[in-house]
């Protein structure tokens, strides 16, 4: 058995789980993670039927802190992000196994829009982020050549002094930012948007300020605060 809980030789197929279930062998010993919503549990998970017709599993004890996602590089961060169906997980399942002291929120990415420079300077910079917000939370599901990485479910995780976004399915990392190198960031304002959140930073390889939006599943001043108590233990 490997240690790395998310490398390929740790992830064993069983023909007798239920769908979306995957085996797993590490040092801790044998275990089950089910895929659409990040929980694992030491009980083979049975087939039962819900009211609903769907497939469920059994048992519900679960692995808390034992283990943090590994980080895959990508050759170009929050620029290719591939679209996907709506998924059927919880931010709070990802919560139980992210490594103490860390916080997660489930969110959906609407994409980034370039931002000049001049609308970040002081009295213009919250108007400018709600514009994009506003501009991105409209414009869901059309394609653009600048709205990309639309589409995607995401973790976002904030943990010291980064905020890293993450692929729920096999907790590869998409993109890691610095909270450091976040010139600012927002809640929508208008309209219901205190589910939306952006945050703007220039592109390591291009040096453009992009405007990342955000959908999340809890109202976004959650993430807002978390970053304000972050930002003042940096």
């Amino acid at each position: 058995c490997t240690d790395n809980l998310w490398s390929d030789q740790s992830l064993e197929t069983d023909p007798d789980l239920p769908p979306g279930w995957r085996k797993i062998c590490d040092s801790l010993g044998t275990y089950y993670w089910h895929v659409p919503t990040g929980t694992t549990q030491w009980q083979h998970p049975a087939r039962t039927t819900s009211p609903g017709g769907h497939t469920e599993a059994d048992g519900e004890e679960t692995l808390q802190g034992r283990h943090s996602a590994k980080d895959r590089p990508i050759p170009s961060p929050m620029a290719s992000l591939s679209r996907r169906h709506s998924l059927s997980w919880h931010g709070d399942d990802f919560q139980h196994s992210a490594e103490p002291g860390s916080k997660c929120f489930a969110v959906r990415s609407l994409g980034w829009v370039e931002i000049p420079e001049e609308d970040l300077a002081p009295g213009k910079s919250s108007i400018a982020v709600n514009n994009c917000i506003q501009q991105l939370s409209n414009s869901k599901g059309q394609s653009s050549a600048e709205n990309q990485g639309e589409g995607q479910d995401l973790v976002m995780i904030l943990k010291k002094d980064t905020m890293s976004l993450v692929d729920p399915l096999d907790r590869s990392l998409i993109h890691r930012q610095p909270i450091l190198n976040i010139r600012v960031w927002g809640v929508g304002c208008n309209n219901g948007r205190d589910r939306d959140f952006a945050f703007v930073a220039s592109d390591k390889d291009t040096c453009v300020l992009k405007c990342h939006v955000f959908h999340c599943n809890v109202p976004a001043k959650g993430i807002a605060k978390a970053l304000h108590e972050m930002c003042s233990k940096v």
